[in-house]
C-alpha cells in the first residue's frame, strides 16, 4: 500500500509539544502543532498502526474525512451529509459519534452529534432504505466530530477506544491519573528505565506500571486487541502484523530491585497488585502497605515520581500541609544521591509546604484541575 494519509493524532491539552517528540521519534515527518493534538501530513498508511500501538502520550489517532466551514446547525448537517458515508460504514455495522464542540452557535457536544448521526442514517435511508444502528458502547465504526470556532472536522477514529485505555487497568481508586498523562509526565521528567524508581503514594500503580512499560520497552497497546483501523476500507492484516512484530521484538526483561510503590490505603494496595498483575508485571514492582512517613526503603530510590493527594473539598489542604511537608523530609532523606523527585499535584498552596526549591516547575490541566508537575534535584 503506498498511497499516504494526513492524519491528526489528539492528546491531552498541553502535551502537544512531547507527543511532537515522540511521533518524530516514531519516524513521523511534516508535523505540526494543533489545539489538543499533533497534525502528521503525508504518513504512509502504516503509520496509523505503529501510532496507535506504540504512542503512550497520544489519545487518538484521526483520520480526518472533511473539514468545512460551519456556522449552524444546518451548515453541520450538510457539511456531514456530502461524505460518501457507504464507503466507511460496512453493512450492518454500528456507529457512535464523539463530539467536542467550541462554538458560538451549537453550545451542546451531545446535540452537535445528534444531528451529524442524523445526516449519516438520512443518507443511508435515501441510498439503501435502511439506517446504521447506534452503539454507544462497542461500536464498529467510531467517528469523531470536532468543532472549533466557525470550523467542523470530522474524522475516523482509527484508535476505536481512547489510546490511554492500555488494558491493565481492572480497578482504580478515586482521581487516578490517566495512563498517557503518567506517561507524559515521566518523558517529560527524562525517565530513562534504568533509575531504582519509587512512588510513596502509589495509589492503583499508573506511573509504577508506565515507568515499567517504558523501560521493558512494552509498547502500550500490547495488551489490545481491538483497533478502529481495523474496519477501514484499507486495512491491511499484512502491514499491521508487521508494525507489531516488530515492537514487540524491542521488548526485555525489567532489571531486578528497581520497581517499588507503598501507600497507606490497605484498599489502593490492593488494586495496584490487581493492575499489576494484569499488565504482567506482578513479579517485578514490589508493592507493599505502609506511610510513607514511617518507611525507609531496603534499596534507597534515585527517582521518585508520585501525584499525592490534594484535596478537592473546603478545608481539606489544611488537613494534608504536613503530608506534603514530610514528602519534602522523605525526598531529602531517604533519596539515594544525586537523585531526581517529581511531585504532581494539582495544588499551589500544598506544593509549597514540600520546603525544596524546585528545579522546573511544569503546568498542565489535568482533569479540569490546573495542576504542576515539580521536580527537585536532590545532591
Amino acid at each position: 500500500m503506498n498511497h499516504t494519509q494526513d492524519l491528526f493524532v489528539s492528546c491531552s491539552q498541553g502535551l502537544e509539544p512531547l507527543l511532537m517528540e515522540e511521533l518524530a521519534e516514531m519516524g513521523c515527518e511534516s508535523l505540526s502543532p494543533g489545539f489538543r493534538g499533533v497534525y502528521v501530513n503525508g504518513a504512509p498508511f502504516p503509520t496509523i498502526y505503529k501510532i496507535n500501538y506504540c504512542s503512550r502520550i497520544a489519545s487518538r489517532v484521526l483520520l480526518p474525512m472533511t473539514r468545512f466551514r460551519c456556522y449552524d446547525d444546518r451548515g453541520l448537517y450538510k457539511g456531514i451529509g456530502e461524505i460518501d458515508w457507504l464507503k466507511y460504514i460496512p453493512e450492518g455495522a454500528t456507529i457512535a459519534i464523539d463530539a467536542n464542540v467550541q462554538h458560538r452557535n451549537i453550545r451542546n457536544s451531545l446535540y452537535a452529534a445528534q444531528v451529524a448521526k442524523d445526516a449519516i442514517c438520512d443518507q443511508f435511508r435515501q441510498r439503501l432504505g435502511r439506517r446504521p444502528a447506534v452503539d454507544t458502547k462497542n461500536p464498529d465504526v467510531q467517528l469523531n466530530l470536532f468543532i472549533h470556532r466557525e470550523t467542523a472536522l470530522m474524522s475516523y477514529d482509527t484508535s476505536k477506544q481512547p489510546l490511554h485505555q492500555r488494558g491493565y487497568r481492572q480497578d482504580s481508586v478515586e482521581a487516578p491519573i490517566r495512563e498517557s498523562q503518567a506517561a507524559a509526565l515521566l518523558r517529560l521528567a527524562r525517565y530513562q528505565g534504568n533509575e531504582v524508581f519509587f512512588d510513596p503514594c502509589c495509589g492503583s500503580g499508573t506511573f509504577l506500571i508506565e515507568a515499567a512499560l517504558i523501560a521493558s520497552r512494552t509498547p502500550p497497546g500490547y495488551l489490545r486487541h481491538k483497533w478502529g483501523f481495523m474496519n477501514l476500507p484499507d486495512f491491511s492484516q499484512t502491514d499491521w502484523l508487521k508494525i507489531k512484530v516488530e515492537a514487540d521484538q524491542q521488548r526485555q526483561p525489567l532489571p531486578k530491585d528497581h520497581f517499588f510503590g507503598i501507600d497507606i490505603n490497605k484498599n489502593a494496595v490492593h488494586v495496584c497488585k490487581v493492575n499489576l498483575r494484569a499488565a504482567g508485571f506482578q513479579h517485578d514492582i514490589d508493592v507493599s502497605q505502609f506511610d510513607f512517613r514511617e518507611y525507609t526503603p531496603s534499596i534507597a530510590p534515585n527517582f521518585v515520581m508520585t501525584n499525592p493527594p490534594h484535596g478537592n473539598r473546603l478545608g481539606e489542604e489544611s488537613l494534608l500541609r504536613p503530608l506534603y511537608r514530610a514528602l519534602g523530609d522523605f525526598l531529602k532523606q531517604k533519596m539515594a544521591k544525586p537523585g531526581r523527585g517529581f511531585v504532581f499535584t494539582g495544588s499551589l498552596d500544598l506544593s509549597k509546604e514540600i520546603g525544596l526549591a524546585p528545579k522546573q516547575r511544569y503546568v498542565f490541566e489535568n482533569a479540569g484541575i490546573d495542576s504542576r508537575l515539580l521536580e527537585f534535584d536532590l545532591y
